[in-house]
């Protein structure tokens, strides 16, 4: 008796998560699509709502940078301003993926660059979760 309500505790906790989850996700898609693409993508595109889910916090990465190497190749590098480095929301950079290109923005004030990964390689990252 106490394994099945250890059990069915579980499975209650591991579904209230897994909607919080889900309600803070659609929440900072909401940056860039309204609640009713939302909702059609969830009900009719799976798969792109995981990507584009996936994309919140996983589209990019934050690296140092030493100056010399942005000074030498300036055309590699956009500029781009971001107030809180621990809480970003790749929809709220309004960048685009490229299909296979890296890009890579200096973060203004800072001695960091912010990567944006491909299209394909996020696609491949998901893949092999």
């Amino acid at each position: 008796m106490k394994n099945t309500l250890l059990v069915m505790a579980f499975i209650v906790a591991s579904i209230s998560v897994v909607a919080q989850t889900t309600k803070k996700d659609d929440k900072k898609l909401l940056v860039k699509y309204t609640v009713e693409e939302i909702n059609t993508i969830k009900a009719e595109q799976p798969e792109e709502y995981k990507f584009l889910t996936y994309c919140i916090d996983n589209a990019f990465y934050i690296a140092e940078m030493p100056a010399e190497k942005i000074k030498a190749n300036p055309s590699n590098f956009g500029e781009i301003s971001i107030k809180n480095l621990s809480k970003i929301n790749f929809y709220q950079l309004n960048i685009s993926l490229k299909e296979n290109d890296y890009q890579s923005f200096v973060i203004k004030g800072t001695s960091k660059v912010l990567i944006v990964k491909s299209k394909t390689h996020i696609l491949r990252e998901l893949k092999n979760k």
